[in-house]
């Protein structure tokens, strides 16, 4: 038997010898596994401010709950949820936000997106070795795509729809699938959908489009019904809502002359002042009760609405309220935070659901956060809704200014429909959390 005793060979061997073990226990590691403990991790990640996020916050606790540790990323803007802070299993990583410069609408959107995009991959870089990705869906982009090659590290990945992209920006566009944009988005959607190894949905009817159109397999689907977080719960008396009232959040806005104990009544809602979402309509349904008040019923009890929440066409509303004579009805734009939003929603008579779905396949979250607070809600009314609300039970329904001021009408003027409709809201906010997001958690496999 011959043995090469080439020199260059023994070199190689040697060589061979020494890198293997350095690429197997240092530079591997290195890659994919980064700072992971032995616990298991999941990166809940939102392109969005994560304490206006419930949701994704709830997904959050649910994991730390059941012991994993917990990457929370998202842009921070105010006040996160006090469980989420004092939570020692979760760590928040805040995105960078790019300031708004002098540049126009088109060249600052690529900028932000560019900015999403390096933001983005910092924070998954560092949280390299984690075991799955958690991300809400909308927005898909940049987020969709980079998760999806994050992927070839080893970590799974799930969506969470809320929506669909695609629909959200078909608003922007007259409600044309056809431009180009739409069409990139919906494409974007569709094929990076596919990589993903499970999928939440917030309704039935979602999952059923998902499947039907997008070709993914049921069996890697669980509906996660939106339920309202810890925070969001019913006042136990008349006297914990005559205290809260006095407090500074909301005690500076009440009118003089406004008194809950002589039937004025409260409402709210909370909007992201955007086309999906009509404020005309409860504004113009407010000024049909003035013109009643002053014409038809002196009895009618005086409203106070709170309108909450910030963006794009607010102050184009703001205006709209200023130029009107209000005399029986009194309206307040307020931003609150994660802290006080479901105090002042647990002080209303009423909440208001303006959300008018993009897509028809999901549910608005701010009518769980009412229905917790076992304030009945009057919302604006599609098909997917009746997942949620049933008429003349935990809410009332409508399509326009006038059946919102008819809705309104027997809401603040009929004892036996208030009566009604608290009961059914209250009976509603004993439904939470945790049972549904573990049953959603057994059904995709990550909870035995």
């Amino acid at each position: 038997m011959l043995i090469d005793t080439d020199p260059k060979w023994w070199l190689i061997l040697i060589g061979v010898y020494v890198v293997l073990p350095i690429i197997g226990y240092f530079i591997v590691p290195f890659l994919f596994y980064g700072d992971r403990s032995t616990r298991k991790r999941v990166i809940v990640y939102v392109v969005g401010d994560i304490g206006h996020s419930p949701r994704m916050c709830n997904q959050a606790a649910s994991f730390s709950d059941h012991g994993w540790q917990v990457e929370l990323c998202g842009y921070v803007e105010g006040d996160l949820p006090r469980y989420i802070v004092e939570d020692t299993r979760i760590t928040v990583h805040a995105l960078p936000k790019l300031s708004k410069s002098g540049a126009g609408g088109t060249v600052f959107m690529v900028q932000k997106v560019l900015y999403q995009i390096v933001g983005i991959c910092k924070h998954l870089w560092q949280l390299r070795g984690s075991d799955y990705i958690l991300l809400q869906n909308p927005p898909t982009i940049p987020l969709l795509p980079i998760a999806v090659m994050f992927r070839f590290t080893g970590c799974k990945l799930i969506i969470d729809w809320h929506n669909l992209g695609y629909s959200i920006l078909q608003l922007k566009f007259q409600d044309s699938f056809w431009h180009p944009f739409v069409v990139v988005y919906f494409l974007t959607e569709w094929f990076f959908a596919k990589f993903a190894t499970y999928h939440l949905t917030v309704t039935k009817a979602m999952k059923k489009y998902l499947v039907a159109k997008f070709g993914l397999n049921p069996m890697r689907i669980a509906v996660l019904y939106d339920r309202p977080a810890v925070q969001f719960k019913p006042l136990q008396n008349d006297e914990e809502r005559l205290r809260l009232l006095q407090e500074p959040f909301v005690a500076p806005y009440i009118p003089q002359g406004f008194d809950i104990n002589k039937g004025d009544k409260i409402i709210a809602t909370s909007t992201s002042f955007t086309p999906d979402e009509d404020l005309g309509i409860l504004f113009g349904a407010l000024k049909i009760y003035e013109n009643s008040y002053q014409k038809f019923d002196h009895t009618l009890p005086k409203i106070l609405c709170f309108v909450t929440g910030k963006g794009p066409l607010k102050e184009k509303y703001v205006k709209e309220v200023q130029e009107f004579e209000w005399n029986r009805c009194h309206i307040e734009f307020l931003w609150l935070s994660a802290e006080d939003y479901p105090r002042l929603i647990s002080l209303c008579d009423y909440g208001v659901s303006l959300h008018k779905s993009s897509s028809g396949l999901d549910l608005p979250m701010k009518i769980l956060d009412m229905l917790g607070c076992g304030v009945p809600a009057i919302a604006f009314n599609y098909d997917t809704l009746d997942e949620l609300i049933t008429h003349d039970i935990n809410g009332l329904k409508f399509l326009d200014r006038r059946e919102l001021h008819e809705e309104l009408i027997f809401a603040v003027k009929d004892q036996n429909v208030n009566n009604r409709l608290k009961k059914g809201a209250l009976l509603e906010s004993r439904v939470r959390w945790n049972s549904s997001w573990e049953t959603a958690m057994k059904e995709i496999k990550l909870l035995a």
